[in-house]
């Protein structure tokens, strides 16, 4: 056969028209495979507010990712443990970090014994809800106030005790007594707890005297009477608590000024998954998160929905939270302590 350019262009055209209708085969390693579950690791312990959250989303996506979701919790070292353990799985979509600003920012920053690096060894999938912090005290403590409790924490002949989650350097909520007692010239003594759950116990139980936790997962004790919400960290009072006063309300609006109150909770992969598969999930958590169904169970919780971004756009807003979180921790100088 002779191949003249005519011929040429003939059969160019041909094999375009055949890949046309020809269905497009995925590249190896694109795609969650069927029937295998995504394992969601959590750094806390059951009940509490994240794995309450957690546990909502792996009821309500599996028909929109095409793969069951099972919550797995790993608490314990302020998280290290079930970052470390999404660090070493196989990039494949099917083991992912389900925890908060601790994690992805407060532990790489603070502690330097962390076997990972967050920007090299995740990427983000979705900053999926954000919530509110409350400061509190239990019912028999007799604090009605923020005033009652600075005045308590002045005072050197009170034994006032905070209740953590973990080390309070490491958490948002913990930053929000660190900051506050630094600002005002206020003393604690602070127990550590794993998780709030079981902090929220000692609170009721009246061992301790005040916490700074979530909404989620204190509402209900809240509204029966049993913890007293003192104020919010949220720059507007919240919905839930019309008549609590937000910290500026309460008389310390320089405390508002100092940090960004409202932090996250995310969902990030090992580094080397495909961003089809980050997409694909991404995508799935934006289209759930949004039903009415899901919005309904998630205000009960008493935490907000965020999981608006892509993928892409939730990394870069990982990257400036980073970068501001990590100025806050330098001005109010905020380590570490060295027996943790």
């Amino acid at each position: 056969m002779r191949y003249t350019p005519a011929a040429t262009r003939r059969f160019a055209a041909a094999i375009l028209a055949l890949c046309a209708i020809l269905p497009a085969t995925p590249a190896v390693g694109q795609s969650l495979t069927p029937g295998k579950p995504v394992r969601l690791i959590l750094p806390y312990t059951p009940g509490g507010p994240v794995d309450v959250t957690a546990r909502i989303l792996a009821e309500s996506i599996p028909a929109a990712l095409g793969v069951p979701l099972i919550v797995e919790n790993r608490p314990g070292a302020n998280g290290k443990i079930a970052a470390e353990a999404v660090v070493r799985a196989e990039p494949d979509g099917h083991t992912l970090m389900y925890g908060g600003t601790t994690q992805y920012i407060n532990l790489p920053i603070l502690d330097k014994t962390v076997n990972f690096r967050p920007f090299e060894d995740f990427r983000m999938v979705s900053i999926y809800t954000n919530y509110d912090i409350v400061f509190m005290a239990g019912a028999a403590t007799g604090i009605r106030s923020m005033r009652d409790l600075l005045a308590r924490m002045k005072n050197p002949a009170e034994d006032v005790i905070y209740a953590s989650i973990a080390q309070p350097h490491m958490t948002p909520t913990g930053l929000a007594y660190l900051i506050f007692a630094q600002m005002y010239k206020g003393n604690a003594r602070h127990i550590s707890y794993p998780g709030q759950a079981p902090g929220m116990i000692e609170l009721m139980a009246g061992r301790v005297h005040f916490a700074t936790y979530t909404l989620t997962g204190a509402l209900q004790h809240i509204q029966s009477g049993k913890i007293v919400a003192l104020a919010t960290a949220s720059p507007q009072r919240l919905a839930q608590l019309p008549d609590v006063p937000t910290m500026a309300e309460a008389g310390f609006p320089e405390f508002m000024t100092a940090n960004n109150w409202v932090p996250w909770i995310a969902i990030a992969a090992p580094a080397r998954t495909p961003d089809a598969i980050v997409d694909r999930i991404n995508r799935a958590i934006v289209q759930v998160a949004h039903t009415d169904a899901f919005k309904a169970r998630l205000a009960a919780t008493g935490l907000n929905l965020q999981a608006t971004g892509t993928a892409a756009q939730d990394q870069a807003a990982w990257r400036a939270e980073y970068d501001r979180l990590g100025a806050t921790l330098k001005r109010f100088n905020i380590t570490l302590p060295e027996d943790k």
